[in-house]
C-alpha cells in the first residue's frame, strides 16, 4: 500500500514509526510525512483520500518494506503556524526540536559533573514571601507571594545550616525581560562552595564546560572550547583599554560621566533620562552601564572572558575586595559579548546586608517602582552566621545558546512567553 523513496528513507532502519502527513499529492499518490523533525516522501501504492495533518503509523521490516500502515485522518484545521511546526524547521537549519534534545543532554551532564564533585543538588521554593529588592528587577507577584528571581536567598540559608557544596538548576522569573537573550521565565544554574575563593568557582565553569564539550554527543555542539584558564580582566583595565579613562571605583555618577566625555565619548549619554531624582547609587549604576554597554561589545567575541573587581556601588551582595576596598569581589563571565554568569565572594555581614537591602528599596522608590518586602527570614538566618563562601549563578539557556551557536533564546526553550 505504501513504499518509500530510497533516497529519502535510506536512513530509516527497520522498526515502528509514527508521524504526521504534511502534504498529499493526489496525482502521483505521494505523501510528505513529518517524523519528529524530519520530512520523508512516501508513495501510496493505492489511491486513498488523505487529509493533510493526519497521523500515520507504519512499520519498516528487515527487507525495507513498509507494512502495517494506520492512518488517522485529521478532523481539525491544519494550521501551518500551530504546534505541528513550532519545534520544526523545514529547512537545512537545525530544528528547534534538535536544540531541545541537545538541551536535555547538556542539563543531564551538568548534573553529572556536579555529582562527581560531591555537590548536593537542592530544590528550594519557587514561591517566596519576599523577592530580591534590587531596583533593576521586576519580580512576578502572586496573591500568595512572589516567584523567585533567583534561588540565592534560600540557598544561603542552607549554607548557614551547615551545607557546604550545593547546587541547583532552578526556574526563575523576572518580568519585563524580553529580547533574543531574555525570557520572563528562564533556567538558572546556581552553586555555592564554603571556605573556597571565587577563583575556584571560575575554575568550576571552565571544567564543567569542557566536560560538556567532551560528553554531549550532538551535531549542534560544534564549537571548540578554548582550554583553561580563560582570560581574566578587571573592569578597570577594560575601561582604560577601550575608552581611555581611569576607573577609581568611588566616582560619583557626574564624575564618571565627565571622565567619559573628556575622553571623547559624550555620545554615549545621548537621550539619557534625567537622573536628578534618582539616588546617588542608582544614578551611578545607570551612568556606568551606559559606558559598559559600549565596552561590552569590544571584547570577548569568541573566547570566554572573566571580568572581575567591579566598582563597589555595583557590588550587589559581594564583599569588598580586601586589597582594593573601592571595588567588590564580583566576577562576570562574558562570551560573544553576552553575560553568561555572575559570581560573588559572598558578603557575610548581616548589618551590611540590611543596609544594602534598604538602599535597594530607596533605589526602587526613586524610580517609581513598586515596593517589595524584605526577606526577614534570610536576615535572621544571617545573624546566626553565614560562613565564608563563594557563589555563582549561570544562565542555562544562554550557555546552551553559546554551545549550540544560536543567538535567539527561543531556539533552546520549549515555550516563550508569547507561545503560552
Amino acid at each position: 500500500m505504501l513504499r518509500c523513496l530510497q533516497s529519502l528513507c535510506e536512513n530509516l532502519p527497520s522498526g515502528n514509526y509514527h508521524g504526521r502527513i504534511i502534504k498529499h499529492y493526489e496525482k502521483t499518490n505521494q505523501i510528505i510525512v513529518l517524523i519528529k523533525d524530519l520530512l520523508f516522501r512516501l508513495i501510496m501504492e493505492k489511491p486513498i483520500k488523505i487529509t493533510p495533518g493526519s497521523l500515520i503509523s507504519f512499520e519498516i521490516n528487515l527487507g525495507k518494506k513498509i507494512e502495517k500502515i494506520k492512518i488517522t485522518n485529521s478532523k481539525v484545521n491544519f494550521e501551518a503556524n500551530g504546534d505541528i511546526f513550532r519545534w520544526t524547521k523545514l529547512t537545512n537549519k537545525p530544528s528547534r526540536m534538535e536544540f531541545i534534545k541537545t538541551r536535555h543532554l547538556v542539563v543531564r551532564e551538568i548534573r553529572r559533573w556536579f555529582d562527581q564533585q560531591d555537590f548536593i543538588e537542592t530544590e528550594t521554593p519557587l514561591l517566596v514571601s519576599a523577592p530580591s529588592p534590587e531596583a533593576q528587577l521586576f519580580p512576578v507577584k502572586t496573591h500568595k507571594g512572589f516567584l523567585i528571581t533567583s534561588p540565592e536567598y534560600q540557598m544561603k540559608r542552607l549554607l548557614v545550616g551547615g551545607f557546604d557544596k550545593i547546587f541547583q538548576i532552578s526556574r526563575c522569573f523576572r518580568d519585563n525581560e524580553k529580547s533574543p537573550l531574555h525570557n520572563p521565565e528562564f533556567s538558572m544554574l546556581e552553586w555555592y562552595r564554603t571556605y573556597q575563593p571565587l577563583e575556584k568557582l571560575m575554575s568550576d565553569i571552565e571544567q564543567f564546560v569542557l566536560h560538556l564539550s567532551d560528553s554531549v554527543k550532538s551535531n549542534l555542539l560544534y564549537k571548540k572550547i578554548p582550554p583553561p584558564p580563560w582570560p581574566r580582566k578587571s573592569v578597570s583595565s577594560l575601561f582604560k583599554k577601550h575608552i581611555g579613562i581611569k576607573l577609581d571605583g568611588d566616582e560619583t555618577a557626574y564624575e564618571l560621566q565627565k571622565k567619559a566625555e573628556i575622553s571623547g565619548y559624550e555620545n554615549l549619554f545621548d537621550d539619557m533620562p534625567d537622573s536628578s531624582k534618582l539616588t546617588d547609587s542608582l544614578a551611578y549604576e545607570q551612568t556606568f552601564f551606559r559606558i559598559w554597554s559600549y565596552i561590552q561589545n569590544k571584547f570577548s567575541h569568541s573566547t570566554p572572558v572573566f571580568v572581575f573587581d567591579w566598582p563597589l556601588p555595583l557590588a550587589s551582595l559581594a564583599r569588598k575586595n580586601l586589597t582594593s576596598q573601592k571595588f567588590a569581589e564580583r566576577v562576570e563571565l562574558y562570551v560573544n559579548s553576552i553575560e553568561l554568569a555572575n559570581g560573588f565572594a559572598e558578603l557575610t555581614d548581616p548589618i551590611e546586608y540590611h543596609r544594602r537591602f534598604e538602599q535597594d528599596l530607596q533605589n526602587r522608590k526613586s524610580e517609581g517602582r513598586e515596593n517589595v518586602p524584605l526577606d526577614k527570614m534570610l536576615l535572621k538566618s544571617l545573624e546566626q552566621g553565614l560562613p565564608d563562601c563563594s557563589g555563582m549563578a549561570l544562565g542555562v539557556d544562554r550557555l546552551i545558546m553559546w554551545l549550540c551557536g544560536t543567538d535567539n533564546i527561543q531556539d533552546v526553550i520549549c515555550f516563550t512567553k508569547e507561545e503560552i
